[in-house]
């Protein structure tokens, strides 16, 4: 029995050194930076100011990890590839950018400020990931909801948007870039909404 647990062992330490040499591929990280192509403004600025608050989202959109699903109720993470910031920290400032380039509103700001808005503007989010499909490609998909508020809490109107978009391949580059493009599609959607909801 003892030689046995000896060979064992030996066997065991000998798989060490392989296991060791074993190279991992480098992690990717992404980013958040969406081509935005804002409409063509309507007038001067409404003389009012807006306040974005913290995005509300579950927490698999509160990480840095990248997901796809295989179908509506799983997800799963990419090993190798993640974003550089959380979801819900990388679209408070990609609206943030959206709103100040509509030229829209007087002043846009960020959930931080101190300062007072006239309006607030709270967002939720559903989706932000890849969706496989059974025909061998994915969709990226987006989906949040935006509440207009007033100053003193009332609520002006809601709004919620999705957008799908094809990726250029299955993998973890080709779901960030269709997702970049998902967000420019649901901006590009909130700033032809809110001058209707606003009456200009």
């Amino acid at each position: 029995m003892k030689i046995i647990r000896c060979l064992l062992i030996l066997g065991m330490l000998l798989l060490l050194p392989a296991c060791a040499r074993e190279i991992l591929p480098p992690v990717t990280e992404y980013t958040l930076a969406p081509v935005l192509q804002m409409p063509a403004s309507s007038g001067k600025p409404l003389s009012m100011s807006i306040k974005l608050s913290p995005i509300v989202a579950s927490q698999v959109f509160s990480t840095t990890d990248l997901y796809y699903g295989e179908d509506d109720f799983s997800r799963n993470r990419y090993a190798y590839s993640r974003w550089e910031d959380t979801p819900v920290n990388m679209l408070q400032l990609v609206l943030q950018d959206g709103l100040e380039q509509s030229g829209l509103f007087r002043a846009v700001l960020p959930s931080s400020s101190m300062a007072e808005a006239d309006a607030l503007l709270e967002t939720t989010l559903f989706d932000f990931s890849q969706h496989l499909q059974p025909d061998g490609g994915s969709v990226a998909v987006v989906r949040m909801r935006f509440y207009l508020m007033h100053e003193q809490g009332r609520l002006l109107a809601s709004k919620e948007f999705e957008s799908r978009v094809a990726t250029r391949t299955t993998d973890a580059k080709g779901a960030v870039a269709a997702i970049n493009t998902a967000v420019a599609n649901i901006v590009q959607d909130l700033v032809l909404w809110l001058p209707q909801v606003l009456g200009r």
